[in-house]
């Protein structure tokens, strides 16, 4: 594990997000996430989405796109 509880694909998915959200002011699609952080499958990264939300790192509004905020 990696500081504060995060696994290394945990804390490669919150960077990507966060420096997507710095560079555009909106979060990005999960499957902006999925190529950015070449990951295999969708269903990988809506895993570790839910994890960096159950451990309060991200919230989303559930069928909503472009939803995901920080909570750091």
């Amino acid at each position: 594990m990696l500081g504060r509880g995060l696994t290394r694909k945990q804390k490669e998915v919150l960077d990507y997000i966060r420096n997507y959200i710095e560079a555009n002011s909106h979060a990005p699609y999960l499957r902006e996430i999925q190529e950015g952080c070449n990951f295999a499958s969708y269903r990988s990264v809506f895993d570790k989405l839910i994890s960096l939300e159950k451990k309060g790192y991200i919230s989303r509004k559930l069928n909503k796109h472009r939803s995901i905020s920080l909570e750091e």
